[in-house]
């Protein structure tokens, strides 16, 4: 559902004074996120003060892929149907202004348009039942999908080089009793990517479900570096033909269906109706891993590696490592620097970003981390926590570590790295030249008095924690050595090291915050 915002969702105009929440709208949106349909904007105001005047009113998070601007709004709907890779016959826009309604069905003529007077009962419809979904699961995979087509606008790189930095990784399982429901709604109810259109009684689906001595049946789970996708995908096949090959709209153009279409090789199908994507390419689909089907033995995978985990390499840097990754070749994955939803850069190499990498801490400060232009989710999500095992070398640039300093969210043990160590930015003296450096990135001023209220400078960081953090990390990998700076290869068995010789030469002697050696 798209909304506009004046006389829409609240009572009046925002560019001319006070508004009013309409709070029963405000509810509609709750409770349609609640139910797996995510609400978007299409407003004519000033992007900030809205999302000010939303924020106020803890409805900011409830939105997704936001459009706010001047400019005309039918141009503008059409083109968040496109970003979020939806049909316009499944998206519903609301206006107060009539013109509006009919100018976004000029552009998008299959979009669903209401006046402001279908909200009272929109909820009772049944397009609006949607399904149980107040884990919000749907609005954190769009958010997922908003971060990635920013990315990719401001990649100056080509689609398939953007595409290998996103570190998809695809999972292929047969599916159990408890994905059927799941999968029998993504056959029934896809289109754009539904190769094969069939619909399936309950009935039928469990049927095709347990005839397994004559079909290879699987799902299939996509994430990467941007977030868990799901179940965004099923297939059958018998006899050499399939008769089911379906994605989710949330994989569109990532190359799902042409990797597996070529990996399944080539098997028969009659594809019926239009699809938003062909199933073969003119090159092969280089840029998507095959892991591990989850099941009971995959801890005991995990702890022995396979020899093609042992020859994969992982570099985890900046500009640095980028460098180094044009000379390179062979089974390397990567994760640089990318930029934020607001233009800023990320870095999550940090050790302090890395060892903060799980879920607890997304669930209890996730919605700080979205409050920080130069964070993101993502950036909590790295393989090098979440796959540790599944590279044989990892290179890890630590550049962050030695220049970056730290701030600590008040009253928590929640810690991130920002700017240089030696530049305080909860310092309203140095403000000006932050906003200058980093203000078209979200650093500007209504965010540094955010910052500065919520946390607290610690400085650079200490020796003895980065330390503790090389350890840590290196004990979770599994790693059989580390080198240090001084280009010294040790063992990494950095549990019994305290900090004598034997640790200091595996991360580099004499420590990291030596400024002469940065």
């Amino acid at each position: 559902m798209i909304w506009d915002l004046d006389d829409t969702l609240w009572r009046g105009t925002l560019s001319e004074g006070e508004v009013e929440l309409i709070g029963a709208h405000a509810e509609i949106v709750r409770e349609l996120n609640r139910r797996g349909i995510v609400n978007s904007i299409c407003s004519k105001n000033d992007f900030a003060t809205a999302q000010r005047r939303l924020e106020e009113e803890s409805l900011w998070e409830e939105f997704v892929f936001p459009s706010i601007e001047w400019t005309p709004k039918g141009g503008r709907v059409a083109q968040l149907v496109v970003d979020m890779q939806l049909r316009p016959q499944n998206v519903l826009f609301v206006d107060d202004n009539v013109g509006n309604l009919q100018e976004a069905i000029h552009y998008a003529p299959e979009l669903q348009i209401a006046d402001v007077s279908a909200l009272a009962s929109l909820l009772s419809q049944p397009q609006a039942a949607g399904k149980d979904d107040r884990a919000l699961t749907r609005v954190q995979q769009y958010r997922s999908l908003e971060r990635k087509k920013a990315d990719r606008r401001s990649a100056p790189v080509s689609n398939e080089e953007f595409l290998r930095s996103c570190a998809i990784e695809v999972e292929l399982a047969e599916p159990g009793p408890a994905d059927a429901e799941r999968l029998l709604e993504l056959v029934n109810r896809s289109n754009q990517l539904n190769f094969t259109k069939s619909r399936l009684t309950e009935e039928d689906f469990t049927a095709l479900l347990d005839d397994r001595a004559n079909r290879e049946t699987r799902y299939v789970r996509v994430r990467d570096r941007y977030g868990d996708y799901g179940v965004s995908g099923f297939y059958s096949l018998t006899d050499g033909r399939l008769s089911d090959f379906v994605f989710s709209c949330r994989i569109l153009h990532m190359g799902i269906e042409q990797w597996l279409y070529a990996r399944l090789g080539h098997p028969a199908v009659t594809i019926v109706g239009e699809v938003a994507s062909s199933l073969e390419l003119d090159r092969p689909v280089d840029w998507v891993t095959l892991v591990d089907d989850p099941g009971e033995h995959r801890e005991a995978r995990q702890a022995a590696p396979s020899s093609r985990a042992s020859s994969r390499v992982l570099l985890k840097g900046g500009c640095d490592l980028f460098m180094l990754n044009g000379f390179l070749g062979g089974a390397i994955k990567t994760e640089f620097t990318y930029m934020s939803a607001t233009g800023a850069e990320v870095h999550a190499e940090h050790t302090e970003i890395l060892r903060r990498s799980n879920r607890a801490v997304l669930a209890e400060f996730g919605p700080t981390i979205d409050r920080l232009p130069f964070l993101d989710r993502a950036a909590f999500a790295s393989r090098v926590v979440r796959r540790p095992k599944s590279f044989g070398t990892l290179i890890l640039s630590v550049l962050m570590d030695y220049t970056q300093g730290l701030y600590r969210l008040r009253d928590s043990d929640f810690v991130v790295p920002y700017g240089q160590h030696d530049e305080d930015a909860t310092d309203p003296a140095i403000w000006p030249l932050l906003e200058k450096r980093w203000g078209n990135g979200g650093v500007d001023r209504q965010f540094l008095e955010w910052f500065s209220e919520r946390f607290e400078p610690e400085g650079a960081q200490p020796v003895d924690r980065f330390q503790d953090n090389v350890r840590w990390l290196a004990e979770r990998a599994g790693a059989a050595t580390v080198v240090g700076d001084d280009g010294r290869a040790t063992r990494s068995d950095l549990r019994a090291a305290d900090a004598g010789e034997g640790a200091r030469g595996s991360i580099g002697e004499g420590g990291v915050h030596d400024d002469r050696r940065a």
